[in-house]
């Protein structure tokens, strides 16, 4: 009688932990997070970089940006790519099945995104600040500017920025967690029976995880101007707040002289644009990758 819990919410939550079971991924599954993952997000490191430069540059058009990674040479677009595989291997492997554990250890998908964006910048906030300042480092060598950025320790799990970081992947991860659904549903109605069930999950997903690229965008491009600015990365916590708030408001929002917001500035347009090409293009990489795992798995298997 002394171990039972004394409160009814006591008593719901050690229920629901008794019950919980973690459902892992199929073998295939898990070699496609295992080695496709990484060879995506490796794959894609120039337009990861260019995102890296327009966030310090409101001017360049995109496919400027694009042609910058690629200056010092064709090697240089995937500079800082190889720090970035190693902690994508867990955040392909184990955010899945941590996603589903928390929800049904919690029973919401709210606090399950929350928590799961919070070990997901544990994974990976180290090893993407060192990309970005790589990648800004060599854009600022070949410009000759003098100016650069010390290289974070990417054994430091978190650091400035990382506040940024965690909202970033908690409104990036509720496209696919909590917003596909409700996306779903639209587009069986749209639909009706046009469509297979298959495509419709397929579009449901992929229209959900372009709205919160879209979404995350501006976050993502805060976090990158965080962590490849001096001044930023050596103040104190209300200054940094100070400079976040002044980037977005600058970056993105057009002032009349007498400080009214009149409209937005092309910058937004563009950036929306660069990550959105990044997260379609990874997501669809992605999950060619797992088709094609799968596919070979099950014929090798007969």
């Amino acid at each position: 009688m002394g171990d039972e819990p004394r409160s009814r919410w006591g008593r719901r939550c050690c229920r629901r932990r008794q019950g919980v079971e973690v459902k892992l991924p199929e073998t295939p599954l898990i070699l496609a997070g295992a080695l496709g993952g990484p060879f995506c997000i490796f794959v894609l490191t120039p337009l990861r970089n260019a995102l890296t430069l327009a966030s310090q540059d409101a001017e360049s058009y995109a496919w400027e940006l694009y042609k910058s990674v690629f200056a010092g040479g064709f090697a240089s677009a995937w500079t800082g790519g190889t720090t970035v595989v190693l902690p994508s291997c867990p955040q392909f492997i184990v955010m899945g099945p941590l996603y589903h554990f928390l929800k049904a250890s919690t029973g919401s998908a709210v606090p399950a995104v929350m928590l799961s964006a919070f070990a997901e910048t544990c994974i990976s906030y180290g090893s993407q600040t060192v990309n970005a300042q790589m990648a800004f480092n060599a854009e600022q060598r070949l410009a000759g500017s003098g100016y650069e950025v010390p290289i974070w320790n990417p054994f430091v799990l978190l650091g400035p920025g990382c506040s940024v970081h965690i909202l970033r992947n908690i409104v990036s991860l509720s496209g696919l967690r909590i917003f596909s659904g409700p996306c779903l549903a639209a587009l069986r109605k749209l639909a009706g029976s046009s469509l297979s069930e298959g495509m419709l999950q397929f579009l449901g997903d992929f229209t959900a995880s372009m709205g919160a690229a879209v979404c995350s965008a501006p976050l993502n491009q805060l976090y990158n101007f965080s962590v490849t600015s001096n001044t930023f990365m050596a103040a104190g916590t209300l200054e940094r707040a100070s400079l976040g708030s002044s980037y977005l408001l600058n970056q993105y929002l057009v002032w009349s002289l007498d400080g009214r917001v009149v409209g937005v500035t092309p910058t937004l347009g563009r950036d929306l644009f660069m990550r959105c090409a990044y997260v379609a293009t990874l997501y669809a990489m992605f999950g060619l990758i797992e088709r094609i795992f799968t596919a070979v798995w099950k014929s090798h298997r007969k």
